[in-house]
């Protein structure tokens, strides 16, 4: 449990200082069609700095799990948070107390849509083309039990970011 929260707490940390450079952007496009790239630069920055990373970690993958590691939090553009209201989230998470900010007024809906990513982001792959498989897997890239092989990849990279 303490390694889980320290982790977490690094994750807060890390959001606050997250920046891309024109050569990162340029590497992760690379992975991209011109319609998934679209929805890659509309993610924060934070979102796209933590992609990259998950990118990085997968080496020499196939292209299916390289575009999914850059787009599986793609569903947080349509889930608009502040930096502090993330944080929230994160460590709510990481203490099992996501119920309790889920009630809290004016926060609680953007809450659960946050929570919602994964179903957000499949949508937003399927209207921008994407294929089944990819939608697939961003679609199940919290679930606990993924049906797509290819998942349990892309979660265990995402974890160690």
């Amino acid at each position: 449990m303490t390694a889980r929260w320290a982790y977490r707490v690094g994750q807060v940390r890390s959001a606050h200082h997250a920046a891309m450079s024109d050569a990162d952007q340029e590497e992760a496009l690379s992975h991209l069609d011109p319609a998934l790239g679209d929805l890659f630069v509309r993610m924060a920055v934070r979102d796209q700095v933590h992609a990259l990373r998950v990118l990085r970690r997968l080496g020499d993958a196939e292209p299916l799990l390289q575009q999914a590691a850059l787009l599986h939090d793609v569903g947080k553009i349509e889930t608009p948070m502040g930096t502090m209201a993330r944080s929230l989230v994160v460590l709510a998470g990481a203490t099992g107390t996501m119920g309790l900010l889920i009630r809290v007024p004016g926060l609680g809906p953007r809450v659960q849509r946050y929570i919602e990513h994964p179903r957000i982001g499949a949508e937003l792959l399927r209207h921008a083309g994407a294929d089944g498989p990819l939608v697939q897997i961003v679609a199940e890239h919290e679930s606990k039990r993924p049906s797509h092989p290819e998942t349990a990849i892309l979660q265990a990279m995402d974890e160690r970011e």
